[in-house]
């Protein structure tokens, strides 16, 4: 029984599929009618779509320069010996000074794998965190390099949070105001550290 049902659609589609008659007027309109309600609204789901991701696109670069921004600023940080920071003359919230004022010599101690401090002199060494003008846009620059990326610093600001003077412990603050100069959308994103 189910085999004759199935013969007989078989048939019919067959002598469907071969008709030379072509369609009619009713099932063209049928057809752009349906179409008509289907297209816009997957249209208007794909258009939706698509500018969500651009969107999370955008937030993502503008946190990955921030982030990479922050991450070198600690390399540095963490390569170059300071003793304290001092605000840039004149005052700046876009400036910062890290001063390096001794430097300790070290000998090894009876062929051992450790060291010993023989002697200090006194350097004034000193590196300047700041956020410069790079062409239509700011950039930060850590002792005159420059820390590049494709968004804009315009706005940022690096500020510090000293406990004595000379300034040898303070928190250090980075408020970043990152835009991108093919969109429309700027991120406040904020580092702090303190050493």
């Amino acid at each position: 029984m189910i085999e004759n049902t199935v013969r007989q659609l078989m048939e019919k589609l067959k002598a469907k599929i071969f008709d030379n008659r072509g369609t009619t007027l009713i099932e063209l309109l049928l057809t752009l009618s349906i179409s008509a309600i289907l297209l816009p609204v997957t249209y208007g789901a794909m258009i939706t779509g698509y500018k969500i991701y651009e969107k999370v696109s955008i937030d993502a670069q503008l946190r990955e320069d921030a982030d990479y921004v922050s991450a070198m600023v600690m390399k540095k940080l963490y390569s170059y010996p300071f003793d304290t920071i001092e605000e840039c003359v004149p005052a700046s919230t876009t400036c910062v000074k890290f001063i390096n004022s001794s430097a300790l010599s070290v000998a090894s101690y009876s062929g051992k794998s450790f060291y010993q401090v023989e002697d200090e002199e006194i350097v004034n060494d000193e590196q300047i965190l700041q956020l410069v003008q790079i062409g239509e846009k700011k950039q930060w620059s850590f002792d005159g390099e420059i820390i590049t990326t494709p968004s804009d610093f315009t706005g940022s600001v690096i500020t510090s949070t000293c406990t004595s003077k000379p300034c040898n412990e303070a928190i250090i603050q980075l408020s970043y105001k990152v835009s991108h100069p093919n969109f429309d959308k700027t991120l406040n994103l904020e580092s702090s550290f303190g050493f």
